[in-house]
């Protein structure tokens, strides 16, 4: 899946090219054959040169900053993945920088990215963030788990899934579905789920089986049913997802000023069971929800406003 061509020369140029420190490559093949040389990986600024700004503001506040190179140039290949408008930019290039964009799913700019030798996205940091040292915080997890990831092929049976477990939670999440085969992998081998990627799996599969039962269902009474049934035998990971379908249908076919309160309470409670927030946040929102329902009949009165433009089932 992420094989190298031509390996040989490739990894012969490949030395040449990034023999100094935070010098910026632009072959992606290269850069791959020099992390697989050089036992490092690679680390890939997606950027929009010419047009983004925080993409400059990135580079010239981290990554040009003397520390930061210094940290970087003992852990990484560099690989630059740049798109600018500048009609004078090479082509090709360009056009093999979109292909990079789009198989790595980049479509906010700056992205950095840290991958392994065969080209998976192991860890990244979305968006600017102008301290370097945070910036350093966030790849070395993306080091890590490439670390693991190499201990783990040199590894037999229960050292061999503990090292491929801990190099997975290391992963961020929007980078896990870029990561399939690693997990296919994994669920193979853990056979106790000690991963908990099974039980994920399973819980996923019955929130899709829920959501579509509840699109089809022919009213709303109906769909209510599906998602009640759902939510008696949920897991906390679906829990928030399920107590949003019921929110909506509450909401949706809301006909008195208890009903509106009702929803309020659901809302409430699928703050409490989102797994993402902190207690603070959480707390945070439960205040902005009541001054959204301090006044349940306005609230009402929406309801039914969107009804006349979007009917019941």
């Amino acid at each position: 899946m992420w094989g190298i061509k031509h390996i040989g020369t490739v990894a012969l140029a490949a030395q040449v090219f990034y023999a100094g420190a935070a010098e910026w490559g632009t072959d992606y093949d290269a850069a791959l054959a020099a992390a697989q040389e050089q036992g490092r990986p690679v680390l890939v600024d997606f950027t929009g040169s010419d047009w983004c700004y925080y993409c400059v503001q990135l580079k010239n506040n981290v990554l040009e900053h003397p520390k930061f190179e210094a940290w970087a140039a003992e852990k990484f290949v560099f690989l630059e993945v740049d798109v600018p408008e500048n009609p004078a930019f090479d082509q090709d290039l360009l056009a093999r920088n979109r292909e990079l964009c789009s198989k790595y799913r980049v479509d906010s700019y700056p992205t950095l990215m840290v991958l392994d030798a065969h080209g998976r996205p192991l860890g990244a940091l979305l968006g600017y963030e102008g301290n370097y040292t945070e910036v350093q915080r966030i790849l070395a997890e993306g080091v890590q788990a490439c670390e693991l990831l190499a201990q783990a092929a040199r590894l037999q049976g229960e050292q061999r899934l503990q090292a491929m477990i801990a190099a997975w939670r290391l992963i961020p999440e929007e980078l896990q579905e870029l990561n399939n085969e690693l997990r296919e992998q994994i669920m193979a081998i853990d056979t106790q789920d000690l991963s908990g990627l099974r039980a994920a799996a399973a819980a996923e599969l019955h929130l899709q089986r829920t959501i579509a039962a509840e699109k089809a269902a022919p009213s709303d009474e109906a769909a209510m049913q599906v998602v009640e049934a759902a939510l008696a035998q949920a897991v906390p990971a679906n829990r928030c997802r399920l107590l949003e379908l019921k929110y909506r249908l509450l909401v949706r076919s809301a006909e008195t000023v208890d009903d509106v309160r009702a929803a309020a309470q659901v809302a409430e409670e699928m703050i409490d069971a989102d797994l993402r927030l902190s207690p603070q946040v959480k707390e945070s929102r439960k205040r902005q929800l009541r001054g959204v329902f301090a006044n349940p009949q306005t609230t009402l009165n929406r309801a039914r406003m969107i009804r006349r433009t979007r009917p019941r089932r």
